[in-house]
């Protein structure tokens, strides 16, 4: 019933001759054990039979198939060949004209970016009757209950004007009773494109509100990744948590004693000592950049071989944002701004050229990413994951207020003196924060203090998505947890009312003590110097020549 790659599996392979490789825990240690048994002659022939078979049939696919693979925004998506998609495909080919199909499939069909070119083909050359995805908590198939499978039903004639569907089902008695027609949503392949463009993945909405709200929110909103791109922000990943463990080295090993290599001394000093600190997706929450456990690895700068424009990037403040992450967790979108000498695991994505855009400009491109509402839109889409092509088109209104959404965002963020040249960038001298010293850290110092600013930030997101009150109330409570409802809609919906009885300039005048402060709108220079090489060190040094060991783990990358 789950999706299956055709592609060779060494791992599978090799048990045949090792049941060992199977529970190695490293794949180092997995390649310790296959480069043994390919020393064998026999084994290493028969290895490259079973490869070629695999590439026999790609030949093949190549040669029947046409929609398995499709190209957006200039880059394939497809990935290796698939048996659902081969047989939703072939599917297609057999249908007489005039006929009709239905097939289960797994929820990769309406869902995944690997499986653009079928939708591409049921949406646009053939007419989708319906699409009625379920969950498998009852155990309608003997597969795991988390899994996630759709009934499919089209015809030739194409393309797709108008189709039912519904998500999150559970029973398959749905189907013919008469809950069916009052829960069915009405999708058209102009909202797909509107919602999803080129991919044409469907959100997986709930309710006949839902997809009033979806409706409005991407029709306001320009797509996250063409205002990054204005902005001249962009996103990418950078380490891998096993291809390149070899550059990790436990910060245990290298504290003198115990602390978290996150708090602004300890990762200074580390710094000097040539390390810079590894953030995983765990390690940061919306505006903080130490929560949760304290980081576990250190990076030596020395490990980064060639990779000049990681090296450069560490000099600036940037932004990351979490990679893995669940439409059913608290929350789904989270962003941060962190310190200079910071590196990314592959949980979390990283804004990978900050040299390039404006510090003011990724404040404010945070602020609003962080909102309920632009939350709310990347719920409907993520699975496991908010990737690049889900986040990327997730749709980001341009509230005029722009100084005052960057200005929250950076009270917000300046949590510690790790942040002060940060302040002192965006802000200058100017301290008027009531009651406090000056430049004393945190900026805003209780839970009630940043949320008052939060909230803020929120109203404002949630009308420039032109959401009415009603509509921002049922995207507040979607957030609403097991344990009773989301804490903060009261006063989300106490600020909404608030900017929309006093209007947008009393507002920003009244929550932004920085108001009349101009953006600064230049490139940032670098925060940080890095360590200069040593070469008579052995130990971790910058140097911007690729070693040996970097250059053939980047090449194994690149293949």
């Amino acid at each position: 019933m789950g999706a299956r790659s055709v592609r060779p599996k060494a791992k599978e392979f090799f048990a045949a001759y090792d049941f060992r490789i199977l529970a190695a825990p490293t794949k180092r240690e997995r390649s310790t054990i296959e480069n043994r048994l390919k020393a064998d002659f026999q084994v290493a022939q028969l290895h490259k039979e079973y490869e070629e078979g695999f590439l026999e049939q790609h030949r093949a696919h190549d040669a029947l198939f046409q929609w398995q693979v499709a190209v957006v925004g200039g880059e394939k998506t497809g990935g290796d060949p698939d048996l659902a998609k081969l047989f939703l495909e072939r599917n297609a080919q057999l249908l007489a004209p005039g006929g009709w199909t239905g097939v289960v499939v797994p929820s990769a069909f309406h869902a995944n970016e690997g499986a653009t070119g079928i939708r591409r083909l049921y949406l646009e050359k053939m007419a989708l009757k319906c699409c009625y995805s379920f969950e498998n908590r009852r155990k309608l198939f003997e597969i795991h209950s988390s899994f996630k499978f759709a009934l499919v039903v089209t015809s030739t004639g194409g393309p797709t004007s108008e189709f039912p569907c519904a998500f999150y089902l559970h029973d398959d008695e749905w189907i013919f009773s008469e809950q069916q027609a009052g829960q069915a949503l009405r999708f058209t392949l102009d909202f797909v494109r509107l919602t999803r463009g080129e991919h044409l993945s469907l959100l997986e909405l709930r309710s006949p509100a839902d997809l009033e709200l979806a409706e409005l929110a991407f029709q306001t909103g320009h797509r996250f990744g063409e205002v990054a791109g204005h902005l001249g922000i962009h996103f990418g990943r950078e380490l891998h948590m096993t291809d390149d463990s070899w550059r990790f080295v436990p910060a245990v090993d290298v504290l003198a004693s115990p602390g978290d290599p996150r708090e602004p001394g300890l990762r200074e000093n580390l710094l000097r000592q040539g390390y810079v600190v590894l953030y995983e997706g765990k390690s940061f929450w919306h505006f903080d950049d130490r929560w949760g456990d304290a980081c576990r690895y250190l990076v030596p700068l020395a490990s980064l071989g060639s990779r000049s424009e990681w090296v450069s990037a560490l000099a600036h403040y940037r932004a990351l944002h979490r990679k893995v992450a669940s439409a059913t967790n608290e929350r789904t979108a989270v962003f941060c701004v962190v310190c200079p000498g910071v590196m990314s695991g592959e949980s979390c994505i990283a804004d990978a050229r900050p040299m390039a855009r404006p510090t003011s400009a990724l404040l404010f491109l945070v602020s609003q990413a962080n909102s309920f509402t632009f939350d709310w839109c990347a719920r409907q889409l993520v699975g496991a994951n908010l990737s690049g092509h889900i986040r990327d088109g997730l749709p980001v209104p341009l509230p005029t207020p722009d100084r005052f959404l960057s200005h929250c965002a950076l009270r917000l963020t300046c949590n510690h003196a790790g942040y002060a040249s940060l302040w002192k960038e965006q802000i200058g001298d100017a301290w008027r924060e009531l009651d406090k010293a000056p430049f004393t850290w945190p900026v805003l110092t209780s839970e009630e203090e940043r949320w008052e600013v939060r909230s803020a930030i929120d109203a404002v997101v949630a009308d420039a998505y032109g959401l009415s009150r009603d509509q921002y109330e049922h995207v507040l409570h979607s957030f609403d947890r097991a344990s009773g409802p989301n804490p903060y809609t009261e006063i989300c919906l106490e600020k909404y009312d608030e900017f929309k009885a006093i209007g947008p300039d009393a507002f920003t005048k009244k929550y932004d003590p920085y108001w009349d402060i101009p953006l600064v709108e230049s490139l940032p220079k670098p925060v940080i110097d890095l360590p200069l090489p040593n070469p008579e060190r052995s130990g971790p040094q910058t140097t911007m020549e690729l070693d040996a060991k970097s250059d053939g783990e980047d090449r194994r990358r690149r293949r």
